[in-house]
């Protein structure tokens, strides 16, 4: 029987957070995900006064690549242990 290369589906030990409270809505983690869709932005939820509009994690889509934390300009991402 032939083997044949069929990608694995492996979900990392850590997924990445953001931090309402510090995040400026500047998208550079949308910019260096290498999914399209690991962040997405959206609406203040009046809670953190600062911005009106902030990115969130997608945890299903996070990959755990650590790029996000080291690209924000603003330390507003942190990596977290994933949640099963």
């Amino acid at each position: 029987m032939p083997m044949t290369n069929t990608p694995t589906t492996r979900k990392s030990r850590t997924i990445a957070k953001i931090r309402p409270e510090f995040c400026t809505g500047c998208e550079a983690c949308i910019a260096v995900a290498p999914h399209d869709t690991c962040f997405v932005k959206a609406g203040n939820d009046l809670t953190v006064p600062t911005a009106l509009v902030v990115c969130e994690v997608q945890t299903d889509v996070c990959i755990g690549c650590t790029l996000c934390p080291r690209i924000c300009p603003w330390d507003a991402i942190t990596m977290v242990p994933r949640v099963s």
